[in-house]
């Protein structure tokens, strides 16, 4: 897993979305850090596990029976229809995102005191958020995908 393909909606290289935390441990091993966030609203847990390593984290929802639903990757070694978009700036980013047709953008910013120059780009139709840093992207979200009836497409 030191290098493989996003796929938009399945997951990146052997790891795909829908997965339980034991076939991720099957294939990944033990996870660097693991944390455990519940919500106030309705008392549902997410799990995080990070794989620093490989520059990778995946959530795991309570309320999806624990499977996987979320990816973040913060690592160059991956890329989405080929081409590795960590550490690119805003506009090759956005050149990318209509160049494939990923869908419609949103831009909000998410500036703090702690973190001064945090933007994201929501491309709600793949489910994909791109993070940046002082103009650079630093980390993509992405989840699965949902019908109109808000049920979890998994490819698994």
């Amino acid at each position: 897993m030191t290098q493989a393909e996003i796929k938009i909606g399945v997951g990146v290289g052997a790891i795909k979305f829908g997965m339980d935390r034991t076939q991720v441990l099957e294939i990944l091993g033990l996870p660097t850090e693991k944390e455990l966030e519940k919500e106030f609203d309705t008392g549902d847990a997410v799990e995080t596990w990070e794989y620093q390593n490989y520059g990778l984290s995946f959530s795991f929802d309570e309320e999806e029976d624990w499977r996987l639903e979320t990816i973040t990757i913060n690592s160059s070694n991956y890329s989405l229809n080929g081409v590795g978009l960590i550490g690119k700036n805003i506009e090759e980013v956005q050149d990318f995102i209509e160049q494939n047709q990923l869908g419609e953008m949103e831009f909000e910013d998410y500036s703090s005191e702690e973190t001064p120059n945090h933007e994201l780009i929501d491309v709600d139709e793949a489910n994909l958020f791109f993070w940046f840093t002082n103009q650079t992207l630093t980390e993509i979200q992405m989840g699965v995908q949902w019908d109109a009836d808000d049920n979890a497409l998994w490819p698994v």
